[in-house]
């Protein structure tokens, strides 16, 4: 019965004991959670970091980060008051995560943010050396056990890491990543093209059906490539083909690149006149990276078919038409459309006279278009010309109505004389004019005065004898 009593009373005791420590250590948290939010305990630094001001306490911050103890214990300010960070990487959201996984406070970690969490753990070097599973430890984890075990998110890694380079490059994230995007797409690719072990008849398959049976297993993945910088994206297919990527799957990669990453050159060609000189680096790189000299016929092709010839300026026209590397496809389409566009300029160049007007009068209304004026002229010239043939036949009718004899000569004109010079020659409408008054009156009837002068003139010219 004493031995009973004593199993019965040992065995509370011992669920006694274990719930009190249970109960003494949420009191613990408790405290400390209530010590770390009271507004009681004043914060004793304050951390500049990226930018942001954190007013913080020195205790959990050297507790875990070696690199703020240096900071600290170096310091000849016994009461440092400020820390000063503005290289961090991630900035301040890498920071302020950095800081509540020292003060305890739970936070998702993700593909999105585990890049930045591992570099900021690794630039704070929150290490094993100052606290058993600390930043560095847990983010190792999750990368090894979480992150690289599918491809989308090796490829979120390795996007991320873009922007916290050379410290990523350091803890060979970026390796990592390109190593497992690269084994996953040449595993995925022996799937989609046949092996050369499957049957006799492989030598008897097009590189057009080999082509259309590997792309629809590679487009699921050549999407996610997309987002990559070209520098990592040229260091994925570096990989890939040192894995025994196929070369005839790299056409459609590349061909899908070209269209996600060169998706707005056409908006800025025919809408913004000016773009930003990081975008148009940008597509620089990307397109003298694609255009690679190396690239076999094929490939060449598939990158050009991408380019809108249309959207072509002169320069780029002009360079086309005198590249030999480029397909006689693509220089074929270039200079055909650039002579449509020469013919559409001349066209309405001689069409569109009617518009010259109205753009004229906007500069100045005194100033008439250049086609007025000839028009102008020419029809002046018309006016004149017609004018003077009229004329002409008028005195032709006139000099056929008018008696021959009276129209040979008058005694009121210049008679020829050796001794006299000349008279100079008169102007010809004064000589019509003078003419016209001397045969006709205004009642259409010749005077006698002018018969009986021109009479002796006659008889003189024909008295030679």
């Amino acid at each position: 019965m004493v031995d009973l009593d004593q199993d019965q009373t040992a065995l509370p005791t011992a669920t006694n004991m274990f719930t009190k420590k249970n109960d003494l250590l949420s009191a613990a948290m408790k405290r400390t959670s209530e010590w770390i939010f009271s507004q009681e305990i004043s914060s004793d630094v304050t951390v500049n970091a990226g930018g942001t001001s954190f007013s913080l306490h020195k205790f959990p911050l050297v507790s875990k980060c070696g690199y703020i103890r240096k900071i600290v214990s170096e310091s000849t300010d016994t009461d440092l008051a400020a820390i000063e960070i503005p290289d961090i990487p991630g900035g301040a959201e890498a920071f302020e995560l950095a800081a509540k996984f020292c003060y305890g406070i739970n936070f998702e970690i993700s593909t999105e943010n585990i890049a930045m969490l591992r570099c900021v753990a690794e630039y704070l070097e929150m290490t094993e050396d100052y606290a058993v599973g600390n930043l560095v430890g847990r983010t190792e984890k999750y990368v090894h056990e979480v992150a690289l075990k599918s491809l989308a998110g090796a490829v979120s890694i390795l996007h991320s890491s873009e922007n916290l380079l050379p410290l990523a490059e350091k803890v060979k994230l970026v390796s990592r990543c390109i190593d497992m995007i690269a084994f996953v797409a040449c595993k995925d690719s022996q799937f989609g093209a046949p092996g050369r072990a499957e049957s006799g008849r492989n030598d008897l398959i097009s590189p057009k059906s080999s082509m259309s049976n590997a792309k629809s297993v590679v487009d699921w993945w050549a999407e996610d490539l997309t987002v990559l910088r070209i520098d990592f994206f040229q260091r994925v297919l570096i990989a890939m083909m040192a894995r025994g990527f196929k070369q005839y799957a790299l056409g459609p990669i590349l061909t899908l690149y070209a269209q996600k990453s060169l998706r707005g050159l056409e908006i800025f060609g025919k809408g913004r006149k000016k773009i930003e000189a990081r975008e148009e680096h940008e597509k620089r790189v990307v397109l003298e990276t694609i255009a690679h000299p190396a690239l076999s016929d094929m490939e060449r092709k598939k990158v050009c078919s991408v380019m809108d010839c249309q959207k072509l300026s002169r320069e780029a026209c002009a360079h086309a038409a005198q590249n030999d590397r480029l397909p006689v496809q693509t220089v074929v389409q270039v200079l055909y459309y650039e002579q449509q566009r020469l013919r559409e300029v001349m066209d309405s160049s001689l069409n569109d006279s009617s518009s010259l007007p109205t753009k004229a009068k906007q500069f100045s209304i005194d100033i008439h278009p250049v086609p007025d004026e000839l028009s102008t002229l020419r029809k002046e010239n018309q006016d004149l010309k017609l004018e003077l043939v009229k004329m002409k036949m008028r005195l032709k009718e006139i000099a056929k109505s008018d008696d021959p004899k009276a129209s040979i000569g008058s005694p009121s004109g210049p008679r020829l004389s050796f001794d006299k010079p000349p008279l100079p020659r008169k102007s010809f409408i004064s000589s019509v004019s003078k003419t016209l008054g001397r045969f006709i009156r205004a009642d259409g009837i010749v005077p006698q005065s002018a018969k009986r002068r021109n009479k002796p003139g006659k008889d003189r010219r024909h008295s030679i004898s």
